[in-house]
């Protein structure tokens, strides 16, 4: 293991980037091996510096900090990807770590938090802060109060059904499939259809 963790930051904030530089640069085992404020430059500086941890935003351009997880992930398999970023939506979560993240920083956190994170990612702990964890947790309570009849129900709302399509394609009763839609509502907090769609979508039950 190196004396020190390198680290490379990526986000389009420059204030905040620099800051994170200088928090981090005090701990006596890192060491900011470079930052950027792109994803797209991002993969070149990584080729050049070859750093331990990176840290990313998600929200960036040209490419986001999931696709430039993606890319580097395949590119540098040992490579630890942390993202720290405002996101709290679990779907979002989700697919950082599907993307091959090892951990998720909101960036709430205190610098102690962040340090350990690092810390805990580079030794080969998959690591999210407890507002991170709290997010995912919440995503997959919201997930599981639907019953599977409700799931189905969303699906085909979501494909533009009316309620005796819905109740000619499940066998049921247009009027138990208006409770269902009435339960569905209430579970999910949803307030228009487009609502409930946008639920549906982030919690991928369509």
């Amino acid at each position: 293991m190196p004396d020190k963790i390198k680290i490379y930051l990526v986000d389009d904030h420059k204030i905040f980037v620099k800051g994170v530089a200088t928090l981090l640069e005090s701990e006596s085992d890192l060491e900011i091996s470079g930052y950027t404020y792109d994803g797209k430059s991002a993969l070149a500086a990584v080729e050049k510096n070859l750093p331990d941890v990176l840290l990313t935003d998600i929200q960036m351009q040209p490419f986001s900090g999931i696709e430039l997880t993606r890319i580097l992930k395949e590119q540098y398999p040992e490579l630890k990807v942390i993202g720290l970023s405002m996101f709290d939506k679990p779907e979002v979560i989700r697919e950082l770590i599907e993307a091959g993240a090892d951990g998720y920083l909101l960036k709430d956190i205190e610098k102690d938090e962040l340090v350990k994170g690092i810390r805990e990612v580079w030794g080969g702990t998959t690591y999210y802060s407890s507002s991170a964890s709290a997010a995912l947790l919440k995503g997959l309570e919201n997930k599981d109060l639907l019953t599977k009849r409700e799931k189905e129900i969303i699906a085909l709302i979501a494909k533009e059904k009316t309620n005796i399509q819905i109740a000619d394609q499940l066998f049921i009763s247009e009027h138990t499939v208006e409770s269902h839609r009435k339960n569905i509502f209430r579970k999910t907090k949803a307030k228009s259809i487009v609502g409930l769609i946008n639920y549906a979508h982030e919690n991928k039950l369509v």
